[in-house]
């Protein structure tokens, strides 16, 4: 097999379509010690204030969303290409703004 065909990525956000009836979601990889998962929120779908035992990483892939730090009392808009660190057993909730793609490494 030739590099070049190992070396090409998927469409990320393609691979997952908006549901009005709930978020959807599909594990990307699953190392054990690293989850990838992909996340499509039709706008007005949100995740209620919850934590995550370890640290993750958000990254935007399309349309937007309103993430807070209720307890910290800070709410941020995130648009595409933005990333955002969640630390570990911080609550944190979203709520999309507009139809909205993301990926959560953890």
């Amino acid at each position: 097999m030739h590099l070049a065909n190992q070396l090409q990525l998927p469409d990320l956000a393609g691979q997952l379509g908006y549901s009005t009836e709930k978020f959807q979601s599909k594990i990307l990889s699953d190392q054990g010690f690293q989850k990838v998962i992909l996340f499509a929120f039709a706008a007005g779908q949100e995740l209620k204030t919850h934590t995550t035992p370890i640290d993750a990483i958000l990254l935007v892939l399309e349309g937007e969303c309103s993430f807070s730090f209720p307890e910290e009392d800070i709410t941020k808009t995130l648009t595409v290409g933005q990333v955002i660190q969640i630390p570990a057993k911080v609550p944190h909730a979203l709520k999309a703004l507009t139809d909205f793609k993301m990926v959560l490494i953890k």
